[in-house]
């Protein structure tokens, strides 16, 4: 049971599949009907496609809002059909039945009476269990008693049904860890044997009782009603509400660090799944001699599946696990980056060195490495003597331009690929850590403009140089001569800023700074307006009462977020160079880095924006990134929905500030008649939009410096604060029995876009739509390059297209994945891959850009863009999950994906 505000739609549906191939090759050809959801925080749309979409007809939800629950139960609402925002087909409508009330133990299941429904809890009163709180425990059921209980409970029944539209009626029987012991299950069975026999013989009391599944029930509400006499639901259900102001918004960003490595892990997973179904292919085609261990990776691949699979459960990327909990699915997620690093490395090497392949030797590694699951990762230091080869692989469907970073002995280098020069290039010094400002010795990064097109592995070679050839060193800046380190001994320049501001820019910005390290003035070359944009850390405390306060779940505030003073910092840091800007703030409690790119491609639209943050006191704090602007918003701000789709939310004054705020998993955005700000984040966590935006000159301002950020909030009035990371020291009494005291050091990151708008904003829209540009640089920003030390001396292949067909991707296309499918024999210690793949494909929906669109073609792809002819076998459409077959296909049959959906092709290749 997977949550739902923080889980990716990759992952999502990559569990769902690892789920129902488990089921088709242990258990046969089994008809999955039902979804059962009681317990995830809050419910997304996204959920409910992916199950429809995978043949699954019904499902049952349970932690909706309490408020929403009583305004559904007072119509007899609580059974609608769910249907997305976008659908106008009505096509992805499932029918959906929610829990009426406060929990879905026994105790709050039969009735509204829960000091009744405990008496029929037969395992409490045990003393291998607890009592019923209300004070009165269950009795066994003999002949003396069975009338008035049978009674009394279905007196409970006939309420609960009042809250319905048919006369079926479904009442769960459990809750966690129950039924986990033969006493219990004798004790429940037996007692509700004798209920059930005693009601059903009484024929006045026109009542038949069974036990049954959760298709069952649909079946019998449905001979009552057909589906046209049930209301229909369009959004989500965020932010969860149990009690009165206690909004489950805090589990939006609890545990930080681990709610990024869960992404890092997604992208390694799925660019290993991409590398390893072409060298799959390879191998079954049989133009290859060398051996490849493809049983061997394929079973890390399938650990690695379902490493990432347990970790989307709705009590791990949560964040709201106990702490030793916590490190295993550390542990887990180690593992899956880790073995997708040794998949894609053996991959890689089979298909670039291919008779030359040996799984004896290696061949190539990657460049990044992740020591313990609880570090951030390092780059491998690479030494070399007169030259070093290394690989770079893009797992993504357009081609790009991005600067990568490799860690040299030495600076005098310059850079080849495919015997071309590289003068795009640039000299980094290495810093001893992310917030130090000592320079290691014999240490430098080399930075590298990489153009590089979709599905490739391309060479670059670096090269020991001396000339005037080798690639320029970047200046270091301070805004303090006694921030500079006078001792040093290095190549780089270091110069003190003696002006009252100071500035990084590219072709597309310029961003001025004052010596305390707030931004004063951006100005967007390409629009030829000053853009009003701001940057706050601020931080919330919780309230001290014993049952009302934050917690892993549960946020809530001691009242408006407090400004973190912007001067208290430890030193301010500028390094630019003909590559990359960067400003790094280095404050008491923060790292903050500002980010401007020279690549002539899209990153150059960008400011990057990312923060290290270690929270270690022993008090109650919540870190946020607040960004103001002049956007007016109208405090409305779209969010992502699992990175599938938008939805629009507003700031309601009737909640509470912890109510308005919203998970973000990827992606936000705000705007008006004029300008659109996205925000792209790298990991997901809360966002809120608190105040609106009122400027009478749109986004046009004239400046004036302002160094305090309390001023500067007055002027500012559209504000979104994006969620960083929180530490709490107590319980909030929802199941953990813990605060968050184990915080590691994290990044975020996060890419902001402003684009111009071209036509009046929909303010009445549910659903929003990304422009393609936001699209791909947010598919960049979740999946990225990824770079390979070579270890052979001779380069054979330069570059190396995975696909027949280049750039064989429209701009409206994405591959979600190519998976490769399980052998039939299912073997539990070794697993082999099939000559089966699942070639899944989404297309966005997106709003127009015509000077952004007009770069791509939009021509659908067919299958022989993916695998030569002569190599299909078979080709079939089906369900997302694969579990149901929907058209058989031909290899020049187009690949029509309808907008804004997911499509699964299933394709069976000849050995």
């Amino acid at each position: 049971m997977n949550d739902e505000a923080n889980t990716h739609y990759f992952a999502m549906l990559d569990q769902l599949i690892e789920g129902h191939q488990f089921i088709e090759n242990r258990l046969g050809n089994i008809t999955v009907r039902s979804g059962w959801a009681n317990d995830p925080f809050g419910y997304s749309p996204t959920m409910a496609y992916l199950l429809q979409r995978s043949g699954i007809q019904y499902m049952a939800i349970h932690r909706v809002h309490y408020h929403i629950k009583k305004a559904l139960a007072k119509e007899k609402n609580l059974e609608f059909l769910w249907q997305q925002t976008w659908d106008r087909t009505l096509s992805t409508r499932i029918f959906t039945h929610l829990l009426p009330f406060n929990a879905y133990d026994i105790p709050h299941t039969c009735g509204p009476d829960p000091k009744i429904c405990c008496q029929f809890d037969f395992l409490r009163g045990r003393q291998s269990y607890k009592n019923c709180p209300w004070g009165i425990n269950p009795v066994i059921i003999d002949e003396k008693n069975i009338q008035e209980r049978a009674e009394l409970l279905l007196d409970q029944y006939r309420k609960k049904a009042q809250l319905y539209r048919t006369s079926a009626l479904f009442i769960p029987l459990g809750d966690d860890f129950r039924f986990r012991t033969i006493e219990e299950a004798k004790l429940q069975f037996d007692n509700y044997d004798k209920l059930f026999t005693y009601i059903n013989q009484q024929i006045h009391w026109n009542t038949h009782i069974q036990y049954g599944t959760l298709s069952d029930y649909f079946a019998q509400v449905l001979q009552e009603k057909s589906l046209t006499e049930f209301p229909s639901y369009a959004g989500d259900f965020f932010t969860y509400a149990d009690r009165a102001d206690h909004y489950w918004s805090g589990y939006f960003t609890s545990r930080a660090f681990f709610k990024r490595m869960n992404r890092i892990a997604e992208s390694h997973l799925r660019a290993a799944e991409v590398l390893f179904s072409v060298a799959h292919a390879a191998v079954l085609q049989g133009k290859i001699s060398s051996y490849f261990p493809k049983d061997d990776l394929f079973t890390k691949l399938i650990i690695s599946r379902r490493n990432l699979g347990i970790f989307q459960h709705h009590d791990a990327v949560t964040g709201t696990a106990r702490e030793q909990v916590v490190n295993d699915y550390g542990e887990k997620l180690l593992a899956v980056i880790i073995l997708s690093q040794i998949i894609m490395q053996q991959s890689a090497a089979y298909l670039l060195f291919q008779n030359r392949y040996s799984i004896k030797s290696q061949f190539l590694l990657s460049n990044q490495e992740f020591q313990t699951f609880e570090s951030l990762p390092i780059r491998k230091f690479v030494s070399f003597h007169k030259n070093h080869i290394i690989y770079i692989y893009n797992p993504t469907d357009q081609r790009r331009l991005e600067i990568i970073k490799i860690l040299l002995h030495k600076y005098q280098v310059h850079v080849t690929s495919n015997n071309q020069t590289i003068t795009d290039c640039q000299i980094d010094p290495k810093w001893s850590h992310r917030r130090s400002n000592i320079i290691n010795e014999n240490q430098f990064e080399l930075l590298i403009l990489i153009d590089i097109e979709p599905y490739s592995l391309k060479e670059y070679t670096i090269h020991a140089d001396t000339t005037k050839r080798s690639c320029p060193l970047s200046t270091i800046q301070y805004v303090d001569e006694k921030q500079i380190h006078t001792n040093l001994s290095t190549p780089f320049k270091i110069e003190l800023i003696d002006t009252k501001t100071f500035e990084i820019d590219n072709r597309v910005f310029s961003v001025i700074f004052s010596k305390n390290g707030a931004i004063l003035n951006v100005q967007h070359k390409k629009f030829d307006e000053k853009l009003h944009f701001h940057t706050d850390l601020i931080s919330y405390g919780t309230l001290s009462q014993s049952d009302h306060h934050s917690g892993a779940y549960i946020f809530i505030p001691d009242g408006e977020a407090r400004f973190i003073p912007i001067g208290d910092y430890d030193f301010i840091r500028i390094q630019q160079g003909p590559l990359v800007s960067r400003v790094l703030i280095n404050h008491k409690l923060y790292g903050l880095q500002y980010k401007l790119t020279n690549t002539s491609g899209s990153n150059d639209d960008l400011i990057h924006v990312s923060t290290i943050t270690h929270l270690d006191t022993n008090k109650d704090t919540e870190l946020a990134l607040r960004l103001s602007t002049g956007i007016k918003n109208e405090r409305e701000i779209f969010t992502d929905l699992n990175g599938f789709q938008m939805i629009r939310r507003k700031t309601y004054d009737k909640l509470p500030l912890q109510g308005n705020v919203y998970p973000m998993p990827t992606m936000a955005y705000i705007e008006d008649d004029y300008m659109r700000l996205n925000i792209m984040a790298g990991q997901p966590s809360g966002v809120a939009c608190l105040k609106t935006g009122k400027s009478s000159t749109c986004c046009i301002f004239t400046f004036e410096v302002i160094d305090s950020p309390e001023q500067n909030h007055e002027l500012n009035k559209c504000v979104v604060d994006v969620f960083l990371d929180r530490r709490l020291t107590r319980d909030d009494g929802r199941g953990l029995g813990q605060g968050i005291l184990d915080n590691r050091e994290v990044i975020s990151t996060f890419k902001i876009l402003f684009e111009s708008r071209h036509k009046i904003a929909d303010r009445s829209a549910q659903t929003g739509y990304p422009t393609l540009l936001a699209h791909h640089l947010s598919i960049e920003f979740l999946y990225p390059l990824h770079i390979f030390n070579s270890l052979a001396s001779k380069i054979f292949f330069n570059e190396l297209k995975l696909f027949p067909k280049p750039s064989l991707f429209p701009s409206d296309y994405h591959l979600v994945n190519l998976r490769t499918l399980s052998n039939n024999n299912y073997n539990t210690v070794q697993h082999r891959p099939s000559k089966s793949i699942a070639l899944i494909l989404r297309r966005f929906a997106y709003d127009c850009d015509e000077n952004y669109d007009k770069l791509f073609h939009f021509e659908q792809p067919i299958f022989e863009y993916f695998f030569e002819v002569n190599q299909i076998e078979s080709i079939e459409q089906t369900s997302l999950s694969l579990r149901y077959r929907k058209q058989k296909l031909n290899s020049t049959a187009k690949l029509d994906v309808p907008f804004a959906e997911i499509v699964t092709y299933k394709l069976r290749l000849i050995e």
